[in-house]
């Protein structure tokens, strides 16, 4: 099955795709047409031209997480596509933050205004949902610790400010004959609870492709993971015997190449198209 990366943290040198904090891939299984988060802006858009995909033409969006380097182009999708139905955990109809130095800024999550004025293409979900025969979307279940970067994260609830259980997290799970195929957002509860997860849920995993939380994502928010983390990673990956890995958003260059070196993990640009 082939990815199209719609939107990446990089894009190649010379390149003329966009290039954004955040995720966005698009494929095709089971007749459908399925578009996984936006990114934060329309940058997906003009991506998706350059590619020859049509977002009119998409049959399904999946929402990884509330943040808005995932969620921000969901307007934009809405102002061009006018049928699809968009799936997300329930979660996201909060408010969260980021704490950049010694200031919580506004970072996601889905007003209610916005969820009642699209109410009738939300799909809201609690634990997992069947989308098509083969595609599921699931709860990411805490078997590890967070990665650091979360300490940062907060939700905002009436009794004040909280950090962020990640409750409003999903992965993907592409089930065929060969195994599972788990797509990632941010990761933010570490790609391994998300791996164990799906291992758990469906069985032996093929595949991954997506972020992988081990880097902050700019100056103020410098936690990253340390070098016996990416070690844990590559274990878990050799181990499982994970044959395809594709990443980039949420990985740091030096986290990256150990990545490459100890797991064969390959770097994925906005506009690069690879099969799992």
């Amino acid at each position: 099955m082939k990815i199209y990366t719609l939107i990446e943290d990089d894009k190649r040198k010379g390149s003329g795709y966009l290039a954004e904090s955040g995720i966005s891939l698009y494929f095709e299984y089971g007749g459908k047409r399925i578009l996984f988060n936006t990114g934060a802006s329309d940058a997906f858009v003009f991506n998706a031209t350059l590619l020859g995909i049509d977002i009119n033409k998409i049959d399904i969006c999946i929402i990884s997480d509330a943040y808005n380097d995932q969620i921000g182009g969901l307007k934009s999708f809405f102002s061009i596509n006018n049928h699809a139905k968009v799936y997300l955990k329930s979660a996201v109809r909060s408010s969260y933050y980021i704490k950049r130095g010694s200031k919580k800024e506004p970072a996601g999550g889905v007003s209610q205004d916005f969820a009642d004025k699209y109410a009738g293409r939300l799909v809201f979900f609690d634990y997992r949902i069947d989308i098509i025969d083969g595609i599921t979307a699931a709860s990411v279940k805490k078997f590890r610790r967070f990665p650091f970067y979360t300490s940062v994260l907060y939700e905002e609830r009436n009794e004040g400010f909280i950090n962020d259980g990640l409750e409003h997290e999903l992965y993907v799970a592409i089930r065929d004959a060969d195994g599972v195929a788990v797509l990632t957002g941010c990761a933010h509860h570490g790609v391994i609870n998300m791996l164990m997860s799906a291992h758990e849920d469906f069985g032996e995993v093929k595949a991954v492709a997506g972020g992988f939380r081990i880097s902050g994502i700019d100056k103020k928010n410098h936690l990253k993971e340390p070098d016996f983390e990416i070690a844990a990673i590559a274990k878990y990956l050799e181990n499982h015997n994970i044959k395809k890995v594709y990443t980039g958003h949420g990985v740091g260059a030096k986290a990256m190449e150990k990545l490459g070196i100890m797991s064969r993990a390959q770097k994925i640009y906005a506009g690069d198209i690879f099969e799992i």
